[in-house]
């Protein structure tokens, strides 16, 4: 069994966005990268058409259509569906990015057993904490979190991140019941 933590949809389109045009591990891309609005236009063009999503490899950029959908469930057997169930078999803890201090705690807890101080309180630090003070930033000038999108770009990334949508709520989910779980076993 395995961890992992699955952002949010939007979030993690426009990160990937963003470190193709921005980050310093890619300023070779940067210069074939068009504006955000035409980029996310081509990889709705190409969501029933592998002809467009191979002409999109001139991006030299992620292809995000339903891209952690694609990975998490890359391994499945021909019987297995993209549901709860699957993911909770597959997964010791799947975390949503986003709640990040917590859900390292519940991974952390569930691989060594035992309950760190920084811990105990966690959820609370965690609805307190100013994040964009925190950020990580890969040379970059703008985060998926933080960017302001328009209705149009968000429109754009929800038909093209479907799949990740439903994993994301599933994620959430699965979380709030190994979480629950967590405190009740260890006490927190």
């Amino acid at each position: 069994r395995t961890y992992t933590m699955i952002r949010n949809p939007r979030d993690h389109v426009i990160s990937q966005y963003f470190h193709c045009a921005e980050s310093k591990e890619h300023y070779y891309t940067a210069k074939f990268m068009p504006s955000l609005d035409e980029w996310l236009e081509a990889w709705v063009l190409a969501l029933d058409n592998e002809t467009k999503a191979e002409e999109n490899e001139k991006f030299k950029c992620y292809d995000p259509r339903n891209k952690q959908t694609s990975f998490v469930y890359s391994h499945l057997a021909n019987d297995e569906k993209k549901d709860l169930e699957t993911l909770d078999k597959r997964f010791e803890v799947i975390a949503p990015f986003e709640r990040m201090d917590t859900s390292i705690c519940v991974i952390f807890i569930q691989f060594s057993g035992r309950v760190p101080d920084e811990c105990v309180c966690a959820s609370e630090r965690e609805k307190n904490r100013n994040r964009n003070s925190e950020l990580v930033d890969h040379g970059v000038k703008h985060h998926g979190s933080s960017f302001v999108t328009t209705a149009e770009q968000d429109g754009m990334i929800a038909k093209i991140t479907t799949e990740d949508v439903m994993l994301h709520k599933y994620t959430n989910q699965l979380f709030e019941k190994k979480l629950k779980e967590t405190e009740e076993v260890y006490g927190i």
